[in-house]
């Protein structure tokens, strides 16, 4: 009976063996293309593979990933977890990506054009039934590695026209990143540079910290430092006059420290403008509004900070919804500029010779307020074009419709 038992077992585990090695020799032979045929159904993006090898061990090598206008790699290496593949799951153990660069291009959302003729529905015939979704296949990453990489962002979503940020030298890790239900703590932390304008400093980011999304807890924090103001400006050009402010250079630096418990997620802000290069007037050239309005936000942040120019705010939102934008930092100038708002008018009264009626209503104003408080502590501009005209045109707006 035993040796029945034991020769049973035997050709069990010589079947095994034999489907193993028929599927390695199968994925040996179409590895390559169904990998292709699975990025490109992923992404809808022409995808090509210059070399492809996989392992006994299932251990996975590839050189020259081309994924047109999204993604490219010199050297793509992982290994796939048996034991998590007999479960159902695929679960990659050590994805590395040697030298990739990732392609953002953010673009305006299409219009629609609906057709002038609109089609006449009849409520007796049943429309098609929606197609079934398929299954979202169990997917994780043991750790993540990228080394040397590269993000180009071009945003073409902006009024001015277009911008384009790149995030180079990136060093990353990702450990424990999971597409389903599993209790577990994602750590992350990446470094990278921004270069700017050439022969100009370049920008530094970090970021490190941990996340548990099962509970919605989480402790991260981003730095980045040496931002260029000026290399930004197409954001804020609709409304900001960089000639008119006199502002030539602007460096900031930016902390914060997040933490979350049970999805709700705190954000302690620190923005400290370190540089600002100011354009000297020529001999006999008035000092423009927008320039005059700038010198007094800046001096009333001097006031208030000794000497420095520095903005701490806090910003609170939810992990599985996260809100951050340019609000969150008007809210914060605005509360600061408001601290013995007395000073500050008479400055800025005697600086722009305008009524301090004017400058109340223009500063009641949380449009204009947030533009004037941008320009100054950004120091990346100065004001709407002409807001102090604005204002003025307000005023005599409301006199007419109240007569």
């Amino acid at each position: 009976m035993r040796r029945k038992i034991e020769k049973a077992l035997g050709f069990f585990i010589l079947f095994l063996a034999i489907i193993y090695a028929l599927a390695y020799l199968f994925l040996v032979v179409t590895g390559k293309a169904i990998l292709i045929n699975q990025i490109q159904r992923i992404t809808h993006k022409k995808t090509t593979i210059d070399y492809f090898s996989i392992t006994p061990i299932l251990r996975i090598d590839i050189k020259g990933l081309d994924v047109q206008g999204l993604a490219k790699s010199s050297k793509v290496s992982t290994s796939i977890s048996i034991v998590n593949l007999l479960r159902g799951r695929v679960v990659l153990r050590n994805l590395t990506f040697i030298q990739p660069e990732f392609f953002v291009n953010k673009t305006p959302p299409e219009v629609a054009n609906p057709s002038i003729y609109s089609a006449t529905l009849n409520p007796s015939v049943k429309p098609p039934p929606a197609p079934k979704e398929a299954k979202p296949v169990s997917f994780g990453i043991l750790r993540l590695d990228i080394r040397d990489g590269k993000v180009i962002f071009i945003d073409q979503t902006i009024k001015s026209g277009s911008i384009k940020i790149s995030v180079e030298e990136i060093s990353a890790y990702i450990k424990n990143f999971y597409l389903y239900p599993v209790f577990a703590i994602t750590e992350f932390k990446l470094s990278a540079i921004i270069p700017w304008k050439e022969g100009e400093d370049k920008g530094k980011l970090e970021l490190d910290g941990w996340i548990n999304t099962h509970k919605g807890d989480m402790s991260a924090t981003c730095k980045v430092n040496d931002i260029d103001a000026i290399y930004l400006y197409p954001y804020y050009s609709t409304w900001v006059d960089l000639k008119k402010a006199r502002i030539e250079k602007a460096k900031l630096n930016f902390l914060s420290e997040i933490h979350g418990l049970n999805n709700d997620v705190t954000a302690d802000c620190f923005l400290e403008l370190t540089d600002m290069v100011r354009k000297p007037l020529e001999i006999g050239e008035p000092e423009a509004k927008a320039s005059k309005l700038t010198n007094a936000v800046l001096d009333r942040f001097k006031e208030l900070d000794n000497g420095e120019v520095k903005l701490n705010f806090k910003i609170k939102t939810k992990m599985d919804s996260p809100q951050f934008g340019f609000e969150n930092f008007k809210s914060a100038f605005e509360e600061k500029l408001m601290r013995g708002r007395s000073t500050f008018k008479s400055s800025l009264q005697d600086s722009l010779s305008i009524p301090v009626k004017a400058v109340e209503n223009g500063f009641r104003s949380f449009t204009d307020l947030s533009r004037a408080m941008i320009d100054g502590v950004f120091a990346i501009g100065n004001q709407v074009k002409e807001s102090a005209d604005k204002v003025m045109n307000g005023d005599k707006d409301k006199q007419s419709s109240s007569n």
